[in-house]
Formats: structure tokens, C-alpha cells, sequence
């Protein structure tokens, strides 16, 4: 029992850490440069800029109903998670904002942008990595996923971007949405950073006529044992071709490519990421 309590504790926290790291990159960098974000933090950042309403309290109110729709289709323990997430966020984007009044960390929209979606996609995927949601539309997506045929991952896409290309008519500046789409992508990439980790290998797929040859290459100069070889036709011939199927480090890719073209000039090596 004591380590399911341990298990939540380390949650909470890392859900503390990721809610005020993502505020962090609202208050500090995207909201004195009028740049906005994908979900509920762009959302806020754009009703902040019409009505004047503090960005905190306006993330409460687009999750608060969000939450009370979707309680039904998510676990008690998720659901407690996310409400604290989005409380986290809130509260510590109006600290940052409203009560004690930073100042920018940059006024160059670039590194705004850079900094401002690495912090937020960082934050959020300390947040997902803790099994809990940081709010906004995804709960939505994640229930329409659910029930339709449409991708969860394309639909949060058409979302982002429908929020991001609004920044183009509510901000001054057309240069605004330009940065906004900079900050989606970075943030993006910070997600998958910490879901899954820094890619260190390589999955590899080597279709060739010589692949028996090609495989013994292989185990002799890399010291490689894992894999397979499978067995399939050309789809525009017919012929049998042999498919290698390995996973590698990244420093040996240039080896297998060399060995490839080496003992079958026509084969062809697609290299992946493992983590994907």
C-alpha cells in the first residue's frame, strides 16, 4: 500500500513541476510577445488579448465544463489528476501574470516562441508522462476518438491549428501566428521528449536479394544478434525478396548502409526512429 501512495505522491509532483514549468512559458514568453499556443493556453491567450480577463482565470473557465462533460468517460484517479493539473496551471499563470507582475524573459519573438513552446511542451508532458491531461480540448478529442472514426492525433492537430491561425486576425501582427506556429512545433517536440525519451536507436529495414550475405555482414562486423529476416514478394513483380528487420545504435547506421551498398547495390535500407 505504502508504494501506491509513493506511486501517486511522485505523480502530483511531477504534475506540480509540469503545470508550473507550462505557466512558466505562457506568462514569461508567449503573453508579453502576443504569441500564442495550441489547447487551452492558446485558447486563453487570445480571449486574454479581447476582454482583458486574467489568462488563469479564463483556462478555468473553458476546462471547468470540459471536465464536468467528460467525468463519466475517464477514471476517478485520471480525472482528480487532471483537475489538480489544471488547477496548478491556472493558479500559477495568474501568480506569474497578475500578482507578481515579471517581467518578460525576452522581448525577441524568436526565442519566445522557441523558449515559450519547449517550456509548454515540457510542462505537458511531464503532465501526460503522470497519467493526467493538462485540460482544453484533448479531453474533447480524446472522447469524440473514442466514439468515431476519426484519429485522436489529427483532430488535436486541426484544433492547434485552427487556434494558432486565429492569432493571424485577433493580433496586430500577422508575424504573430508565424511565431505561434514555431512555438507548436517546438512544443510538440518536447512532448515526445519526455514520452519517449531520447531516440538512441534506430530500427532498420533492409530489403535485398542478397540478404542472407548481407546478414552474416552484419553479425561479423557489428556484433549484432537481434532481428529477423521475412520473407515477402515485389509488389510490381512478383519475385520473393527478403526483408531484414533490425534495431540498431544510432552511430551504426552509416555501417549498415555501407555494408548494404557493398554486397547489393540495389538494395534499399529505410531507417526509423526505435522510439516511434
Amino acid at each position: 500500500m505504502q508504494t501506491k501512495y509513493t506511486k501517486e505522491l511522485s505523480r502530483y509532483l511531477l504534475i506540480l513541476v509540469g503545470g508550473m514549468v507550462l505557466a512558466s512559458g505562457v506568462s514569461l514568453l508567449l503573453v508579453p510577445n502576443e504569441i500564442t499556443s495550441g489547447g487551452t493556453p492558446g485558447m486563453a491567450i487570445l480571449v486574454n488579448y479581447f476582454t482583458g480577463f486574467s489568462v488563469g482565470m479564463i483556462m478555468l473557465a473553458i476546462n471547468i465544463p470540459l471536465i464536468l462533460i467528460s467525468i463519466k468517460f475517464i477514471g476517478r484517479g485520471y480525472a482528480f489528476r487532471t483537475v489538480f493539473a489544471i488547477l496548478v496551471i491556472a493558479l500559477s499563470t495568474d501568480i506569474l501574470l497578475e500578482l507578481l507582475k515579471l517581467p518578460a524573459l525576452t522581448h525577441e519573438p524568436v526565442l519566445a516562441a522557441v523558449f515559450g513552446g519547449m517550456f509548454i511542451g515540457l510542462g505537458v508532458g511531464l503532465i501526460l508522462h503522470s497519467s493526467a491531461s493538462p485540460g482544453g480540448p484533448s479531453i474533447i478529442v480524446g472522447i469524440v476518438a473514442r466514439k468515431t472514426h476519426w484519429k485522436e492525433g489529427n483532430m488535436v492537430i486541426l484544433v492547434d491549428a485552427l487556434i494558432v491561425f486565429s492569432a493571424g486576425f485577433v493580433f496586430p501582427n500577422l508575424d504573430s501566428m508565424l511565431w505561434s506556429l514555431l512555438g507548436v512545433y517546438v512544443s510538440g517536440r518536447g512532448i515526445n521528449l519526455i514520452l519517449s525519451g531520447r531516440p538512441s536507436k534506430k530500427v532498420v529495414h533492409i530489403s535485398s536479394d542478397n540478404a542472407e550475405t548481407i546478414k552474416m555482414q552484419l553479425m561479423h562486423k557489428l556484433g549484432h544478434e537481434g532481428g529477423m529476416i521475412l520473407e515477402g514478394e515485389m509488389l510490381h513483380t512478383g519475385n520473393e525478396r527478403r526483408l531484414l528487420m533490425l534495431i540498431i545504435d544510432n552511430n551504426k547506421v552509416q555501417s549498415v548502409r555501407q555494408i548494404v551498398k557493398e554486397f547489393d547495390p540495389s538494395g534499399v535500407v529505410i531507417v526509423m526512429e526505435a522510439s516511434e
